[in-house]
């Protein structure tokens, strides 16, 4: 039996309102939101479909056809309306998004090639990095950033959120490690932090908070060192860590 290709919609709706002022709640709600500048515009995966979301009009993809596309013209007015009744009980993220060249990126990376990243080299694990598809823990050869910031509300007399504020501050620095011993089991840097945090009896979830990286990543770092320690659980690598002043 012959099979053809299954086509797909792209769909551009026009607005009867300018929703700019929705831009920063939705930057803030939807996981992965990347909020830009030039054009104004914030793109996030709404019913699993991909939206640019302009003022006053909107480009989405991909669907099956016509009708799915008008209901989610639908879908997407009712969610604004409902958002836009919502907001005063939300926090708005005013971040926007700058990408950064790969070729930048490709500058603070080891350059070795060495694969553990999970892509072919540098270079691709660069441009995956530039697209949010990959994390920089990821790279077991990237150096910790020299800096990391915060973002504080800014509140009126009226204690209304107008905006927020993005200070620099120092990140923690980790008590000094046992290089020898950690030499001796190859612990790299980020098992070595993870451990720490074991040690002081913080979870995965709290570690994956802690560190800004995901929990299944915590997880497969907590396996690492398990089996690089030869222990049996977390208990016992605690235990360890300790006894080699490693935390």
């Amino acid at each position: 039996m012959q099979t053809f290709p299954r086509t797909f919609w792209g769909a551009h709706f026009r607005l009867d309102q300018d929703v700019s002022a929705l831009f920063p709640y939705l930057n803030a709600i939807f996981p992965g939101a990347r909020f830009y500048d030039r054009p104004e515009c914030v793109e996030f995966i709404l019913e699993g479909f991909k939206c640019m979301l302009y003022p006053d009009e909107v480009i989405a993809a991909a669907f099956t056809g016509e009708d799915q596309a008008l209901q989610f013209a639908q879908s997407l007015v009712d969610f604004l309306n409902d958002l836009k009744g919502k907001k005063e009980a939300l926090t708005p993220d005013f971040k926007k998004f700058k990408p950064v060249s790969v070729i930048d990126i490709y500058k603070i990376l080891p350059q070795t090639n060495c694969r553990e990243c999970g892509f072919s080299a540098c270079l691709a694990f660069a441009a995956a990095l530039s697209k949010r598809e990959a994390t920089p823990d990821q790279c077991p050869g990237l150096r910790q950033p020299m800096s990391q910031y915060a973002l504080y509300p800014v509140i009126n007399r009226k204690g209304d959120l107008v905006s927020t504020l993005s200070l620099e501050i120092d990140p923690p620095q980790p008590p000094p490690a046992n290089r020898e011993a950690a030499a001796q089991t190859g612990l790299s840097d980020r098992e070595l932090q993870v451990l720490r945090l074991l040690a002081a009896g913080s979870t995965n979830m709290e570690i994956s908070e802690i560190l800004c990286i995901s929990p299944h990543t915590v997880k497969s770092h907590v396996v690492h060192i398990l089996n690089k320690l030869g222990v049996n659980d977390r208990t016992e690598a605690a235990v360890w860590a300790v006894r080699h002043q490693l935390a």
